[in-house]
């Protein structure tokens, strides 16, 4: 039981919820890392000021009386950080982009409670560019990938992808693929 519990943790690149007939995945992405380490970072920074103002102040704390609202006041503040860690992580588990043969699904998870999923299918992709932004971006190699579509329909970014080099290459050879699939099935069903 425990295992079947456990099995939601594991990526999977052979399947999804609502994946289609037929439809294979070709890749699922995940956003950089670098960011949520870096909110990480500082959260557990700030997890250290309530054991530096004891260090420095407890003599003056314990002696004022001060040390039940002191103990108070920093477990709040442990769990206020500690939702922002669990916030911070949850949001960049969730939030997936899933390439598949057919389509591109951008599962964009904003808070805990608020989802966007928006869909997009090859045939409807005109252009893929990407854009990295700063040393940072250029050194770890991750940056954004804006796909064009037909001309009534927006543009779809997906934020922080490692590789965009890459994945913008994987788009356009899907792209490719389903146009010269399109096309060979046309030429089959043209009437005689």
């Amino acid at each position: 039981m425990i295992k079947e519990l456990l099995s939601v943790l594991n990526d999977t690149t052979n399947s999804f919820e609502g994946q289609r007939e037929e439809e294979k995945v070709v890749q699922i992405i995940r956003r950089h890392s670098f960011p949520v380490f870096v909110r990480l970072g500082f959260s557990f920074g700030a997890c250290l000021v309530p054991l530096f103002v004891w260090i420095i102040f407890y003599s003056k704390l314990l002696s004022s009386g001060f040390m039940t609202l002191f103990l108070f006041i920093s477990s709040i503040w442990y769990m206020i950080f500690w939702l922002l860690i669990f916030h911070s992580l949850t949001t960049w588990s969730l939030t997936v982009v899933i390439i598949t043969d057919k389509r591109i699904i951008d599962n964009e998870q904003h808070g805990l409670f608020n989802r966007e999923i928006s869909e997009l299918l090859m045939p409807m992709i005109q252009d893929v560019s990407t854009h990295t932004h700063g040393i940072v971006e250029t050194m770890l190699k991750f940056g954004d990938i804006v796909v064009q579509t037909a001309a009534s329909e927006r543009q779809f970014v997906f934020k922080q992808i490692p590789n965009p080099e890459e994945v913008k290459n994987i788009i356009m050879r899907m792209v490719s693929t389903n146009h010269m699939g399109n096309q060979h099935a046309d030429v089959h069903n043209t009437p005689k």
